[in-house]
Order: structure tokens, then C-alpha cells, then sequence
């Protein structure tokens, strides 16, 4: 059975992705406590027993199991595998970091030694990184094949995870240790309570979040008329000069020259960026 997102509509896949994001966003939160909750949410909603977030060390040629969620004792946090004898070996070595294994055995993997040591004939994962360099991956799995192959929007939704996973562990300024992700909270920023609500408000209208994009892309320099044009099928201009454009500058996320018809990236428009960018990962549709 594949994710629920599959068949939902769009607007109930921008509830959702809300849900699960102001879950992953959370402040005064460890990254480990949140991973723990995410793979006990998802792993039921992509049908797979397995999930976990390793950590990889090339060198050394050793995969670290930071944190895990499983059925068995086959493989538990702290758990570390020659890099040799896991599917992530593949996943680190694809262009775009990003592996899918519906059917091992019909895809050839009868005979490698990942799938001898783990048995898992369904596997998606994606990279993580720090600084841009490879940190390790976050992967589902299980042991049977499911009964739908792993779908685009499935693949879409992890990377969107992978993507948040980088983002928090880019908080811990130190070294990879096997204690990273524990430590991560030391220099993390999380949001606040009310500036996490500011931000799904911000996000929850779809002018606004062609704004934000807008900004995202050119956060030096917006026409209030382009504005106009890419939001003119969604409500009046009224809307977008007397409710969206205030909302956005009170939270301040972007400063408006009325005179000019211009508006900028606002102070606190970094807040906002990073699920900005982890939403625009997702579909064409929030990208206008």
C-alpha cells in the first residue's frame, strides 16, 4: 500500500506536509527525539518496518546507526555495518543521492552482500549532508516486498525529510562524532512556538507562498506588479496589497516600498527560508 499523500488532494497535501513540518520544526526539541517520532509516523504510512538515520564514514568504511526504529533486534541505534554489506553504499554513489529498490530479488540483489546480511527487498533512502559534504543517510525499508512499487511522490516526500535532516544537523556546528545527533541541540535554532504559528500562517495561503518563493529566488528586489500577475488567478489585487503583502511584512518576513512597488527579503525572512526551501523541493505547486 503506498503513502496516503499518494492519492490526496492538493489541499490535503499542504495539510499534511504542514502537520508533519510544524512536527519536524518543533523548538527545544532534539533532532533524535524528532527522527524517533517521524519514523514512527512514517513507517506506517509508507508500509515499511524499517527506518533509520545512519552515519557514514568512507574512510573508514563504516556505516553508524544513529537512530533507528525497527519490529526485531536485526538492527538497533548505535549499531554500526561494514559499508560494504549495506544498501546505502548504492544511495551515497547515485548523482542525486537518492535510492529505490521496489523488488531486490527482481532488481538483481539476490547475490549482493547487503542483501544477504539484511534481507530488504524494499529500500528508499537519500544523503544527508553538513557544510555540503556527506554526513550519512535517512532510509525506510522492509523485509517484504510492498505491494505497490515506491512511488514518485513517495521518493519526493523522503528527499523532503532528507532535506530537513540536513537542515538541523547543519545546526551542530562540530565535528561528525557518533554522538552528533544528540549534541545537535547544543547549537540549534529552532523556531519558537509563535514564530513556528507566524510561519504556518505565512505558508498556509497560496499567495503567500508565491511571494515567499519570489523572494526566495530574488530576495533583493521584487516588483509588486509581477506579484500581481502570479497571484491575479487566485484572488483580486486588494488582497494582495490590503491582507497577503501586510501579513508578510508584519511577520517580517519582506519589506515593502509602497512607492517604489518593491519588496525585499525582511529581517526575520531567514526563519522562514529553510521551510521555504524544503516546500519548494516538494511539487509544482508550490512553486506557482
Amino acid at each position: 500500500m503506498s503513502h496516503t499523500i499518494c492519492e490526496a488532494a492538493e489541499r490535503e497535501k499542504l495539510s499534511y506536509l504542514q502537520r508533519r513540518f510544524a512536527e519536524l520544526m518543533e523548538p527545544n526539541v532534539d533532532i533524535g527525539s524528532k527522527l524517533t517520532r517521524l519514523f514512527q509516523a512514517e513507517t506506517e504510512e509508507f508500509d515499511l518496518d524499517y527506518a533509520f538515520f545512519s552515519r557514514i564514514d568512507e574512510a573508514e568504511g563504516r556505516e553508524h546507526f544513529e537512530v533507528v526504529h525497527a519490529p526485531d533486534g536485526q538492527m538497533e541505534s548505535g549499531d554500526t555495518e561494514q559499508l560494504s554489506r549495506t544498501y546505502c553504499r548504492k544511495t551515497i554513489a547515485e548523482p542525486d543521492g537518492t535510492m529505490v529498490v521496489s523488488d531486490a530479488f527482481a532488481e538483481g540483489w539476490e547475490d549482493d552482500p547487503a542483501y544477504d546480511r539484511w534481507g530488504f527487498d524494499t529500500y528508499v533512502g537519500t544523503t544527508v549532508t553538513v557544510e555540503d559534504e556527506l554526513y550519512g543517510t535517512l532510509c525506510f525499508a522492509d523485509t517484504d516486498c510492498r505491494e505497490d512499487p515506491i512511488a514518485d511522490t513517495e521518493v519526493t516526500l523522503l528527499e523532503m525529510f532528507g532535506a530537513w535532516a540536513t537542515y538541523e544537523m547543519n545546526q551542530w556546528s562540530g565535528p561528525p562524532t557518533q554522538n552528533t545527533v544528540s549534541r545537535a541541540l547544543e547549537a540549534q535554532k529552532s523556531p519558537t512556538s509563535s514564530e513556528l504559528d507566524n510561519m504556518m500562517d505565512a505558508l498556509g495561503k497560496r499567495p503567500r507562498r508565491v511571494i515567499l518563493l519570489e523572494l526566495l529566488d530574488e530576495p533583493g528586489d521584487v516588483r509588486v506588479e509581477r506579484l500581481e500577475q502570479r497571484t491575479t488567478l487566485d484572488e483580486p489585487h486588494t488582497q494582495l496589497h490590503h491582507a497577503h503583502l501586510p501579513m508578510l511584512e508584519r511577520a517580517g518576513y519582506l519589506a515593502w516600498d509602497r512607492e517604489r512597488g518593491r519588496v525585499t527579503a525582511g529581517p526575520d525572512f531567514e526563519k522562514v527560508e529553510p521551510m521555504l526551501r524544503i516546500l519548494k523541493h516538494y511539487t509544482n505547486e508550490f512553486s506557482g
